[in-house]
């Protein structure tokens, strides 16, 4: 279930007030473009980095929900169900991660920065001059150690290893492996064996789910922050 405030956070009315105005004035039906001015070039720039966050954390609720949305198929290309929870678990480890790389460019974009993306980084974005000392330098750090325990995870799903983490995700892979050779003497195993998938999942989503929690928090502070120096930055244009 998502967390409300994070769609009703402080940011989207402050950049609202400046995106509403700008697409009441254009007409799509006329085709005559309307041109935007620096305020709200620079507004919608921000909105769009600040809802590339917020989706990724929507995405994480996805990828929990997946852990438990295996369906059967009769296709031979389809996933077992060992494959379907490797691929939600890989899914949220790449996503929990990209929240922090997302909030570092929309920093390089909130500040002016000018970076090119490849180079927003802990080096170019956390030790700028312009943002040490304040609550944003704060904020990231809070977020970059949150994310960092996760990025072992998401470095060997990134080089194509597959995910493994446990003896028993290993046995349940080996299982499922056996089924689709189709070795009929683990057929008696098969009750046993769904009990146990049922429950690796369980244990997996109560897990993701007070990860998922932990960051929001951390998102909102930073967020909040974001838009407090949003409002500033806004003043320059007026």
């Amino acid at each position: 279930m998502k967390n409300p405030t994070i769609d009703n956070l402080q940011i989207f009315n402050s950049a609202n007030a400046v995106i509403i105005p700008y697409i009441k004035r254009c007409d799509l039906e006329s085709g005559i473009a309307v041109i935007a001015s620096p305020l709200e070039e620079y507004t919608l720039d921000c909105f769009k980095a600040v809802k590339s966050i917020t989706d990724c954390m929507e995405q994480l609720h996805f990828s929990i929900e997946l852990l438990s949305g295996y369906r059967t198929s009769t296709s031979p290309d389809s996933m077992n169900r060992h494959d379907h929870i490797v691929f939600a678990i890989e899914n949220y480890y790449l996503r929990i991660t990209s929240v922090y790389d997302r909030s570092l460019r929309l920093i390089n974009i909130l500040y002016n920065l000018g970076l090119p993306e490849r180079d927003c980084k802990n080096s170019t974005i956390v030790k700028n001059t312009h943002i040490k000392g304040s609550n944003i330098e704060i904020s990231l750090k809070a977020l970059d150690k949150f994310t960092n325990k996760f990025r072992q995870f998401r470095n060997s799903v990134a080089h194509n290893e597959t995910y493994s983490e446990s003896d028993k995700l290993n046995t349940i892979a080996s299982y499922y492996f056996l089924e689709d050779q189709g070795a009929t003497e683990i057929i008696k195993f098969k009750h046993l064996y769904k009990t146990e998938t049922d429950k690796y999942i369980k244990d997996k989503k109560a897990e993701f789910k007070a990860y998922l929690v932990e960051l929001e928090g951390l998102i909102v502070d930073f967020l909040n922050a974001v838009n407090t120096k949003y409002l500033s930055m806004k003043d320059k244009f007026i």
